[in-house]
């Protein structure tokens, strides 16, 4: 059994619209991807299912190409030629500072969150943690341990956000530089 033409037109039932865009939705994914690598070019779709759920895709990320798109658009708004190359440098430069004025805010955000967490931790709320730890009863040892591999984990959390925001401010300086 091969593949067989489907003949172009509203599809009336629910659950088969929704199967027909699971489908469609995943093959228009495919296509987009290989677009992007085969011409290296910047790729964000936006679609929306039967059920009013968004769906996007976007090489290198969604929000970089919309932010490009918004700012293309803008320019074109104001009347400003897009070939001017220092109009266009400059653009690119305020561009760049605003994306590293946000992720300084996150970074900030993040730093504020970690002295949030070390206070909380230092005043744990209860007096029992306030003895010295020799004095600790095992089972108030093995509760201040599980607290203190809950921050442990949120700390190390924070840490990867952090290492992948550096990481993605890094990868688009490089990729607007080239």
């Amino acid at each position: 059994m091969g593949r067989r033409k489907i003949k172009m037109e509203k599809v009336q039932d629910t659950n088969t619209k929704q199967v027909t865009f699971s489908k469609r939705r995943s093959g228009l994914f495919k296509k987009a991807a290989e677009i992007a690598t085969l011409c290296n070019a910047e790729v964000g779709i936006l679609v929306f299912s039967p059920g009013n759920k968004p769906y996007a895709y976007g090489r290198p990320s969604f929000d970089l190409v919309a932010e490009r798109y918004n700012n293309e658009s803008e320019d074109s708004d104001t009347g400003e030629p897009s070939s001017n190359g220092r109009g266009n440098r400059a653009r690119h430069e305020k561009r760049i500072c605003k994306r590293l004025n946000s992720i300084m805010e996150q970074v900030e955000a993040v730093k504020k969150r970690g002295e949030d967490f070390q206070n909380q931790l230092e005043t744990a709320g209860e007096e029992k943690f306030d003895k010295p730890i020799e004095e600790l009863s095992l089972e108030e040892l093995k509760e201040y341990e599980d607290k203190m591999m809950n921050m442990h984990g949120m700390i190390q959390s924070n840490i990867s956000q952090m290492q992948v925001s550096s990481t993605l401010m890094l990868l688009s300086i490089d990729t607007q530089n080239n």
